[in-house]
């Protein structure tokens, strides 16, 4: 069992490494707007789950998770390069869908915002009008 800070460091080297090759390095179109988010290590260190999102629809981040695979092998051996650590782990691939949730959240809010102005700007059209009731 490493220590816990021992394992944070080697998530930081494991995502120094492969967050540039998977955004630029590799010469990959599937990989074009995929973004490495977090890297996280079993205790043993030898599983590295690679979390990852990407912009586009479900069939484009179908073919990046197939990418991903497809590079693994570069990707863990530039890993075990950077690591020195007598294991290298093996790589997981995980689609991250926080970023995409956080989207949805921000179009949801922005929508109510904007009923909520209407509704005020309603509100102060219908106070200044004359009252049309009998006196």
């Amino acid at each position: 069992m490493a220590d816990p800070r021992r394992v944070r460091r080697l998530e930081q080297t494991v995502l120094q490494t492969i967050a540039p090759m998977v955004s630029h390095g590799l010469k990959d179109p599937r990989l074009q707007m995929v973004t490495v988010t977090h890297i996280r290590l079993s205790a043993d260190l030898s599983v590295a789950r690679v979390n990852w999102s990407s912009l586009g629809s479900a069939g484009d981040r179908s073919k990046a998770a197939h990418a991903l695979e497809s590079a693994r092998g570069p990707l863990q051996a530039a890993v075990g390069r950077h690591m020195q650590t007598r294991v290298t782990p093996r790589l997981e691939f995980h689609y991250d869908a926080s970023a995409e949730k956080a989207r949805k959240i921000h179009d949801i809010l922005d929508r109510l915002a904007l009923e909520r102005a209407e509704r005020e700007r309603s509100a102060e059209e219908t106070d200044g009008e004359p009252d049309s009731g009998p006196d």
